[in-house]
């Protein structure tokens, strides 16, 4: 399961921000980005502000081959230079199969003056046929649950993935619990860093929602995953397979 990248470097332009125009990348090894849609979004709810939205699609030969990709931002700004990368956290890889290939980099708004923008960074590009390794194949998952699962190609990589039991995973669940304690303890850390009161009531308020959702997830026939958020980051995607080799539907 080794990182298995092509990486395409792009530097573009985009002209016209209120008019969604199209902007080209410059890359290499005949893969390259091109902007299809500019959405600019104004509005406001609570503590989340809008954001500028660019939907992108690969362009160049070879995309047959390519299972996954995700842009990685280095730097964008607007024409009065006002940064619109904060540096967060970068966007997950995207099967090519899902949302017709498109990718999505979401930035800060421009000033409402700026008529044009500058993005700069990578497209990371999963090709299995690359790296045989890339993909790990375990044998009656299932009778193996709540251990970690045992194969060399994870303990190469260093990955600690667990299949969790319903029983297994309700304990869980218990631990994590969003109690009087923890509110109070979230409270308390923010306070500390300054967050406004009723953003982080706002907070609140969406972690419980979130756990009630996830109350009902779980259900018979789902396989949960467990590890840690680093080594879970390091998986595309989790397939299971009946003996044939055809694809089993789990929620």
């Amino acid at each position: 399961m080794r990182a298995t990248l092509r990486v395409v470097r792009f530097s573009f332009a985009l002209l016209c921000l209120g008019a969604g125009a199209i902007g080209t990348a410059h890359a290499q090894s005949g893969v390259g980005v091109q902007v299809k849609e500019v959405i600019d979004s104004r509005a406001k709810a609570g503590p989340f502000s809008g954001n500028l939205e660019l939907k992108m699609e690969l362009t160049g030969n070879g995309l047959d081959k390519i299972n996954a990709a995700r842009i990685v931002v280095k730097e964008a700004r607007d024409e009065k230079g006002n940064e619109l990368w904060s540096g967060g956290e970068q966007a997950d890889f995207m099967p090519r199969d899902w949302n017709m290939g498109q990718l999505t980099v979401r930035l800060k708004t421009p000033a409402r003056a700026a008529k044009s923008m500058r993005i700069s960074g990578t497209v990371e590009l999963f090709v299995p046929s690359k790296d045989p390794n890339s993909i790990v194949k375990i044998d009656r998952v299932l009778s193996k649950m709540d251990k970690p699962l045992s194969n060399k190609s994870l303990k190469a990589e260093k990955l600690s993935i667990t299949v969790l039991s319903p029983q297994k995973l309700e304990e869980k669940r218990g631990q994590n619990k969003l109690d009087d304690k923890k509110i109070a303890e979230i409270r308390e850390q923010a306070k500390k860093e300054g967050v406004d009161e009723k953003e982080v009531e706002a907070m609140i308020e969406l972690a419980k929602a979130f756990q009630e959702l996830g109350a009902g997830s779980g259900a018979e026939g789902a396989v949960v995953l467990s590890g840690k958020e680093a080594d879970m980051d390091r998986i595309l995607s989790v397939r299971l397979l009946k003996a044939d080799g055809t694809e089993v539907s789990v929620p």
